[in-house]
């Protein structure tokens, strides 16, 4: 097994100008591995390393509440919108107005719930678990580290799992002979 490793850092925060840094990884499996994962069904065996997201803030938080305020008060006002326009025998318009309103109302609820479910999966699970069936099938994935120096430790960490890891597919090569104990 081989593993490449690339650091990478990306601005955080509006006003305060922080860093995040990430620890890319690569991993390819030896011809050998690969058969012996393949010949006795190791697919399912995994390991765990530190997450690719960095924990939800206060302010991740609020702007996924007033995401879900808003379009909970966009949407009934596209919908009842609509159906005047549907309703008025006067020529309004074409409509689209409220239709857009409804739909991104929709839109910005959904939104506000799927970041408020991935910032509570965050917090419950700290970490990542790779199996080799996923790392078979994509051998790239990233560690997030709030500062350089926590990033060389993850990096550390990755590389004594994916050891363990190796160790277990290679000790999975041949099935052990018959032995006998005297007890």
């Amino acid at each position: 097994m081989k593993l490449k490793v690339e650091y990478r850092e990306e601005k955080s925060g509006v006003l305060k100008g922080t860093k995040d840094h990430y620890l890319i990884c690569h991993v390819e499996f030896t011809e050998e591995e690969r058969a012996i994962i393949q010949e006795r069904g190791l697919y399912d065996h995994f390991v765990h390393v530190p997450s690719d997201r960095p924990l939800p803030t206060v302010a991740g938080g609020f702007g996924s509440r007033a995401m879900r305020i808003t379009g909970l008060i966009m949407a009934p006002i596209g919908l009842l919108g609509s159906f005047a326009h549907l309703v008025s025998k006067r020529n309004l318009g074409d409509g689209g107005l409220p239709f857009w309103l409804l739909f991104i109302g929709i839109g910005l609820v959904v939104w506000g719930v799927y970041r408020d479910r991935q910032a509570v999966k965050r917090i419950e699970d700290p970490g990542q678990k790779l199996t080799t069936r996923r790392l078979l099938t994509n051998p790239d994935f990233m560690v997030h580290a709030y500062s350089l120096q926590q990033a060389r430790e993850y990096e550390e960490e990755v590389r004594e799992q994916l050891k363990v890891m190796a160790e277990a597919i290679r000790s999975n090569a041949a099935v052990p002979e018959m032995t006998s104990y005297d007890l």
